[in-house]
This record gives C-alpha cells, structure tokens and sequence, in this order.
C-alpha cells in the first residue's frame, strides 16, 4: 500500500520516498482498569532500504481478562519492557507509562509495579492557577456526584468524603485566586484565603453571592442572610478544635490526639456542617476566578483575545492568541540571542533600547524563549514582521495573533488599568538601521 501522505525523506537513503505499509504490529496492555487497551501500530517504511520511518498508532479497548502465564511465574523466563499508552484530545495530552514483564516473543505487557501518569501541561515557578482552578472545578463536580442526594447520609462516613471534595474545591479556588494575583497564600484557614483576594475580586464575590437563586427568598423576606466570608468561616473550626479540613480524614481519631487540653481524652459527640451554601460560594469563587481572568479583563478593553489561536510560528510561547492592535498596542518581540548574553544577563543593545523607550509591560521566558515589549501604538506604527530599531534586531507585532501565556494577560490587564501612563512607542522612519 503506497500513500502520498506518507511521502517523506529516508534518512538511509537520503531521498524523499513514498513509504510502504509494513505489517501491523499488535500489543495487549493486561490493565483492566484501562479496559486492556490494544496498542495497534501501522508502520511504514522505505521502499528501497526498508528502514521503518514512522508509524501511525492507535488504541483500542478490549475488556480482555488475560492470565498471567504458568511459564512467567519463573522470573528468568520474563522480558522487562515499558508500556506506553497516551491519548491526544485537542490541546490536551495525557501519557501513561508502566514496568512490565512480557512472555519472551509475547505481545502481552503485564504491570509489575506501579505507572507514571503525565500531562503536556509544565509546572514553571509561576505556579499554574489556571490548572489548579480546573482542579477546583473537577473538585465541586464530583461533590455533586458523592454526596447523597434528596435524602439525609444513613452515616457520618457517607458525608465524609463529598464535604473533603468541596473543602477542598474552595481552597483550590481561592489559591489559584492568589497565585495569579501574586499574593502570599497561607495555610488551610478558607476565610483568611477570601480575605487576602485583592479587594475588587472579594467585592465581586460577595455581590454575585448576595443574587444567588438560593439567597432570592431571604433578599425578599428582608432576612439576614450569609456572606461568602461567613460560610467559609463555618470550615475553619470544626467540633474538636481542628478545620473541617483536617476533621475530614480525621474524624474517629482517639480524643488523646487532639490538641485541645481540656478535650484531651474526654468521649466526643462530634458534629460537622452539612453544605447548603457552600457549592454556591465555591461555584461563585470559580465565576469570579474567570471573570477577572486576564482575557476577560482584556476583552473588556476590547481585546480581540482567545485560546487555541495564534500565528504559526517557533517564535512564541502560549496557548492564547492576542491581536495587539484590538487594544492599539504594539508589541516588539527580541529574540533570547539578542536580548541576552550566556549568563541571561541584558546584553548592552537591549539595556540601552529599553532605558531610551521603556515598555508599558515586559515578559520573559528564558530557556529558549524571547522578551515582549508592550508599548501604546500611534498612527505611525512600525508594520508587522522583522526589524531593526534604534539597532536592536526585533518582530514587531500589530495585526498579527501573537501567543501569550494566561500570566502575560493578566499581568499587560494589569498594566493596562492607567491606560494613560502606559508608554507608547516612539517610532520614524529613522529608528530603521
């Protein structure tokens, strides 16, 4: 079988080639909680030298129960290997490996200790709020699925594990509140968390709150009625002394382990709160969090921003696509090579550029990355692509999709509420060369 679309340049051969099918290979990956996916893989390969090139995969589950062999039971008759199997959905990708043992010539691949499950999505010493209020939101979800519905919990126990999942959706959302604000996140207290967000962000919450369905009837019977500072007061404290948080996992621990003196050793009728506001509170945080995310906050500017899109190209970084021209901002992109010397140090042509037209707002990446200058632009912009200005080799970026990342957004939100005092770039025809 020959196909154009798997034409591509034999590194043996030297020359661009229309691959050939080879024979399909098959693997069995005996995880039943996967549903014992087969691994399908349909390679291609050279037809003059018959190097293998590439190779389409795909996984297919099976709901195969398979034994494990008489004969692996003799550890020297097992072939150690490493299972691999991922799926790519969109933008999203998750990638699970494990050690296996497999019959020599076999295509079965047992577990024989315990997998790594991992995502496309870096951790940098930025943190990423975004992921954890996803978290957060995965976090309510489920409480909605645990906790017993149109009835009260037969037991304490069947509570237990729904109100940790909403406990723990409101600490998510308030962190990642923080963290993308840049403020200090504390421990576990949830009142403190809310009091720490910046005052806009608390007012919002508070307000949405205030006209939520469930506090309709006592906005009309004039009846005092809970704050979101309040409700998460209640999961500070529980019974014993210690957070609802803590309570959660440890709730039947011996009356000699808590930290009280006066409770120490003493028989306990302890109690917990049952949620009536708090899905609301925590559902009115995670609108919050999006409301004054930095697109939002952009698009409220009249940003043309959004997520997934931006212009082809290796000299960006970000899942979000803004055009800074929506907002009359200009943006110059300097390449890590010109920016900065080997210790990442400013080199002398940037550190001049930057103090003769200091940027409205500034970020950089590093590792491969570049630096983005923000600046106001006037009728009399320099147009999109390569340039040199005042000496420094840039990119500049008006009518184009420039990538940014969720940070870059909210931070340039930021640096834009005086719009006034934001720097516009000086620009002629003689800043060329």
């Amino acid at each position: 079988m020959k196909t154009k679309e798997m034409k591509q340049v034999c590194p043996t051969c030297g020359e661009e080639q229309e691959l050939v099918a080879k024979r399909r290979r098959v693997v069995l990956h005996a995880l039943p909680q996967l549903r014992s996916p087969v691994e399908i893989v349909e390679p291609f390969a050279c037809p003059r030298c018959g190097q293998e090139i590439s190779s389409t995969i795909r996984f297919v589950s099976t709901d195969r129960n398979v034994e494990l062999p008489r004969m692996m039971q003799n550890q020297s008759a097992a072939e150690r290997q490493y299972g691999h199997i991922w799926k790519i959905d969109g933008q999203s990708a998750m990638s699970l490996t494990y050690p296996a043992a497999s019959v020599p010539g076999g295509n079965v691949l047992f577990p024989i200790h315990e997998g790594r499950l991992s995502s496309c999505r870096a951790i940098d010493r930025y943190g990423n709020p975004d992921l954890m209020a996803e978290f957060a939101v995965e976090y309510l979800k489920q409480y909605g699925v645990v906790a017993p519905q149109g009835r009260l919990p037969r037991t304490v126990t069947e509570m237990m594990p729904a109100l940790h999942l909403l406990v723990n959706a409101a600490e998510l959302v308030l962190k990642a509140a923080l963290i993308r604000s840049g403020k200090s996140q504390g421990r576990h207290n949830l009142k403190t968390l809310f009091c720490r967000l910046e005052d806009e962000h608390r007012k919002e919450a508070e307000r949405r709150f205030a006209h939520a369905r469930l506090n309709a009837p006592l906005n009309a019977l004039g009846a005092d009625r809970p704050t979101v500072e309040n409700v998460l007061g209640v999961y500070d404290y529980g019974s014993a002394g210690s957070s609802v948080y803590m309570q959660t996992r440890y709730f039947a621990e011996p009356t000699t382990m808590l930290r009280s003196e006066s409770l120490k050793g003493s028989n306990l009728v302890k109690d917990i709160p049952f949620p009536i506001f708090l899905p609301v509170v925590v559902q009115t945080m995670l609108d919050v969090y999006a409301y004054f995310s930095g697109a939002e906050r952009l698009k409220r500017l009249g940003a043309d921003v959004a997520h997934g899109m931006r212009d082809p190209g290796n000299d960006q970084h970000g899942d979000w696509g803004l055009v800074p021209a929506s907002i009359d901002l200009v943006v110059i992109r300097v390449a890590q090579r010109v920016a900065w010397d080997d210790q990442h140090m400013d080199r002398d042509i940037f550190s001049k550029f930057k103090a003769s037209q200091p940027p409205g707002y500034t970020t950089s990446w590093m590792h491969g990355g570049q630096s983005l200058l923000f600046y106001r632009a006037d009728e009399d912009h320099p147009d999109d692509g390569e340039a040199v200005i005042d000496g420094l080799e840039c990119k500049v970026w008006y009518a184009g999709r420039l990538g940014m990342h969720s940070r870059d957004l909210y931070l340039l939100a930021d640096a834009l509420r005086n719009q006034e005092d934001f720097p516009m770039l000086q620009w002629t025809n003689s800043s060329k060369g």
